[in-house]
């Protein structure tokens, strides 16, 4: 039953889109009907400013985290575990936007770390690299989801958390095919 309430929970917080809330709050427009139409970090930068991309990023780390911390709180390793799946679920899917959402990476990241911070640093090392270099967000977050399993097993080998990350770094990675697509005809946005 305390597993089941940690999905629960895990879940509905990774719902809470960040972007959408901000987007309606303070600029009145729908995030969807910006930029790329992804109620993400990326696209609220893009479309509200540096403020609102900055507020939107610590939000969703902010209950990636929350989600990971419950879980342990309730269910120790496993439950941090099962946290760290459900929530970045919740951020995919949001129930509260007809199960549309994000891409999931500031929600897996702020999960990671919770769970494990020197997993999320060196990911973090890793995203911060081809993003510098390339200046592109979405091929960062690709090659840093790719390289994610590995981090976790040189950690953690062969175990739940290592399952658990490859499930999500396949999610990340498949939430991103439109992106692949435009960088394979080299048209996708760069930053700044």
């Amino acid at each position: 039953m305390k597993y089941l309430l940690i999905a629960i929970i895990s879940y509905c917080l990774g719902s809470l889109p960040f972007s959408y809330f901000i987007g309606k709050k303070f600029f009145g427009t729908d995030i969807r009907s910006k930029g790329s139409g992804n109620p993400g970090t990326t696209n609220a930068f893009r479309a509200f400013g540096m403020k609102a991309g900055l507020v939107t990023l610590i939000m969703d780390l902010f209950k990636g985290a929350l989600a990971v911390l419950i879980g342990r709180h309730l269910g120790g390793d496993n439950g941090a575990v099962l946290a760290l799946l459900f929530a970045p679920l919740g951020h995919i899917y949001s129930f509260i936007l007809k199960f549309k959402g994000g891409k999931g990476v500031a929600t897996t990241g702020g999960a990671l770390i919770a769970f494990d911070y020197r997993v999320a640093l060196a990911l973090l090392v890793v995203f911060l690299i081809i993003f510098l270099i390339s200046r592109i967000v979405s091929l960062a977050s690709i090659i840093t989801a790719a390289l994610a399993p590995f981090a976790t097993m040189y950690f953690y080998g062969l175990s739940y958390f290592t399952l658990v990350v490859f499930i999500l770094a396949l999610l990340v990675i498949y939430k991103h095919r439109a992106n692949i697509q435009r960088l394979i005809n080299k048209t996708e946005k760069r930053m700044f």
